[in-house]
């Protein structure tokens, strides 16, 4: 006769700790991935300028984002574009929108030491792409 208990220990269910520390991993990996999708339309060299105004901080993200550095380049969704053709592309975009049945969001992100004639080109190739309105990013505090 086997009066030993440990047969009766091994039968019982346990968690391995070794899956659970996996999946977290996987979730670690993967919304620092997506973070790093969602950070690569930002140019980190364009200075917004500040607004008193602080309901433009809870826009929500868009599917197009214009970005104009100090020297004036013209930069769509991380590729640089002439400011000649910002427009025929927004259009284009704006069609394709259109027929799937969305609604096409502009941001526009302008740094605050360049000159704001180039601004008023990006907005002005929203209007004649036919864009009901466009976003400008700015950041909190006082101009």
């Amino acid at each position: 006769m086997d009066f030993n208990q440990n047969d009766a220990d091994d039968a019982r269910p346990h968690i391995g700790m070794a899956p659970l520390v996996d999946i977290v991993l996987l979730l670690i990996c993967f919304y620092l991935l997506v973070m790093q999708s969602m950070q690569s339309r930002t140019d980190d060299q364009i200075e917004l300028p500040k607004m008193a105004n602080h309901e433009t901080a809870e826009v929500a993200p868009a599917e197009l984002v214009v970005n104009i550095d100090a020297q004036g380049v013209f930069n769509l969704n991380g590729e640089a574009i002439e400011p000649t053709s910002l427009g025929g592309y927004l259009q284009s975009e704006r069609e394709r929108a259109q027929i799937s049945g969305a609604q096409l969001n502009v941001v526009i992100r302008a740094d605050g030491r360049q000159h704001y004639g180039l601004l008023d080109a990006a907005l002005n190739a929203c209007r004649e792409a036919g864009l009901p309105g466009a976003t400008i990013r700015t950041t909190e505090g006082r101009p």
